[in-house]
């Protein structure tokens, strides 16, 4: 299916401030007022024409969501992969990266089958700048400060640092290359979301390809035998039964000969949902005059920390949940309901794991109830983690850019394509072998593996997919019944791709004045009076300050 998605459009706060009114719901915002702040950086105002989207090919059998921001869900092999790409990227010609390294640095390209059969598919000599993620920011810095920057860089446009690199021109403006139609020259680069793209402009102008994600991470499950056990068949229709669930199972006290309880404890993840079931809105909003406020500022946000006191005075959380380190629990068996990633439930997979080590368990995943039995309200994720951004000084030859265009388009082939297994699978043989169904079976070359995960990451990967192996096929309807309606209930974040310059300098701080209040009021050892208290010293410790630098950028930006 192909959708026309290269309307003009310019940033425009007045919608968002919309939805912090509207969608939201939020009332009684205390203001962070005030002024100064930093900057949006040196990007000129302009018009954006959206690149046009192309939904990527679904590979027969995947389930295909009418909801938007809904992954495909794989759940069989592929039995016959396509060809994305019709004709060669590259010229023959050396192609520079600055890539993060995930993992062991990869054999020299002589021992490494994987580095030369990329080479041949891309006809370039593929030379990386691979960089740990722990010391990408100073390398970045100092890469792009040498004035050799190289061809392709990941970028992490969200950093201060990356987005210096690209106010200070040291990326090409790709906007009218990729605009409407333009974009269609390279297909793979089509299939990113209109979502994606809007998110990760720079007032108006494309820096980059985006590193494309989900519209939610994180979502939860619960043990379904567990909640049955306690009497109940569901997790209630609001607030007020949901607590009621909870506390009943932990008044189980033990279940399959093992101690449990109904929450680990209020993990971020956790805290999330029960933003969500609360509505209290978007982490960053705004307040009744337009300028950015903090959830913290929200009576929703009371109304959580009272409902996080009332599941610690019912005995539904570990004693050593809050403020300790405590070990996973949710595993073994001893905890009723978590909030994870998809990796984490099927990939890792958490799922297989708790019903091997209780099989009597039965996991459900589940819509958490809203307050008042009506929507939710679930900050959507921002869309997209970084850039693939070209050199300004490769750009100006076009021929050299459209070349590197190429390039991304062959490394961003969708799920089902012949160039997307080997990015992200390697070569048959020496990383995988096909089983009696089609099935991608790893030779456990441990070398061989880390060659090709060295090498691969370059930020442009397809978009995301929700594979779920046969082991697991029972829970494939409940997963995406669940997903669907979470997915539907996301709303933007407003300040995504938004800087705020002293954000990594208080993140910290804050942090610490959020851990000593929440948990004090969640164990008693604060009265939820002092709900103001903990807001004042939040505006004082340099809360007050980030909401001022979102403002001015967002004003800066309308």
């Amino acid at each position: 299916m192909h959708h026309d998605s290269s309307r003009t459009i310019r940033p425009s706060r007045r919608s968002v401030l919309a939805l912090g009114a509207t969608a939201l719901g939020v009332t009684g915002l205390a203001a962070c007022s005030g002024g100064g702040g930093g900057s949006a950086g040196g990007f000129e105002q302009q018009d954006l024409e959206l690149p046009t989207y192309v939904e990527p090919p679904a590979p027969e059998g995947a389930i295909v969501s009418e909801v938007e921001g809904m992954p495909m869900i794989i759940t069989d092999p592929v039995k016959e992969y396509f060809t994305s790409v019709g004709e060669v990227p590259g010229s023959g010609d050396e192609v520079t990266t600055f890539q993060v390294l995930w993992a062991a640095p990869p054999r020299p390209r002589e021992q490494n089958v994987y580095w030369q059969e990329l080479e041949e598919r891309l006809n370039v000599t593929f030379t990386p700048t691979l960089t740990a993620s722990d010391g990408y920011n100073d390398k970045f810095s100092t890469t792009i400060a040498s004035g050799s920057v190289p061809d392709l860089s990941f970028v992490q446009d969200n950093d201060a640092i990356g987005q210096r690199a690209l106010a200070d021109g040291a990326f090409a403006d790709l906007t009218e290359v990729l605009a409407g139609d333009n974009i269609l020259q390279w297909p793979n680069l089509a299939n990113v979301s209109t979502n994606a793209w809007q998110v990760s402009a720079k007032n108006g102008h494309l820096y980059g390809i985006p590193n494309e994600n989900p519209y939610l991470t994180n979502f939860p499950i619960i043990r379904g035998d567990l909640m049955r056990m306690a009497g109940h068949d569901s997790l209630g229709t609001n607030t007020d039964e949901f607590l009621q669930v909870m506390t009943d199972i932990a008044g189980l006290k033990k279940a399959h000969g093992k101690q449990i309880w109904a929450l680990a404890g209020i993990s971020g993840t956790v805290q999330a949902m029960f933003e969500w079931m609360f509505r209290a809105g978007t982490t960053w909003q705004f307040d009744d005059a337009g300028k950015v406020t903090n959830v913290l500022m929200t009576d929703a946000f009371e109304q959580v920390m009272e409902f996080e006191t009332k599941l610690w005075e019912a005995g539904a959380i570990h004693p050593d949940g809050i403020g300790g380190d405590l070990p996973d629990m949710f595993t073994p068996g001893q905890i009723a309901l978590s909030v994870d990633s998809f990796s984490g439930f099927f990939g890792n997979p958490i799922i297989g794991q708790v019903v091997e080590a209780t099989p009597e368990a039965e996991l459900e995943f589940f819509v958490p109830p809203a307050v008042d039995g009506g929507d939710l309200v679930i900050q959507r994720d921002d869309g997209y983690w970084g850039i693939v951004a070209i050199s300004a000084a490769a750009a100006e030859d076009e021929e050299r850019l459209h070349e590197l265009l190429n390039i991304v388009n062959y490394w961003r082939a969708p799920f089902g394509s012949e160039e997307a297994l080997f990015i992200g699978t390697g070569t048959e043989g020496v990383n995988y072998e096909f089983g009696k169904d089609h099935e991608i079976v790893g030779l456990n070359d441990e070398q061989a593996d880390s060659d090709r995960l060295a090498l691969q990451w370059l930020g442009a990967f397809n978009s995301p997919i929700y594979s779920i192996g046969s082991t697991l096929h029972d829970y494939v309807d409940n997963f995406r019944t669940t997903m669907e309606s979470l997915i539907s209930q996301t709303v933007p974040n407003p300040v995504a791709g938004i800087i705020a310059p002293s954000a990594a300098t208080l993140n910290a701080k804050l942090d610490s004045i959020n851990e000593d209040y929440r948990n004090g009021f969640v164990t008693g050892r604060r009265p939820l009076s002092e709900m103001q208290t903990y807001r004042d010293a939040w505006l004082k410790g340099g809360g007050q300050t980030l909401c001022d630098e979102y403002t001015e950028a967002l004003d800066q930006a309308s």
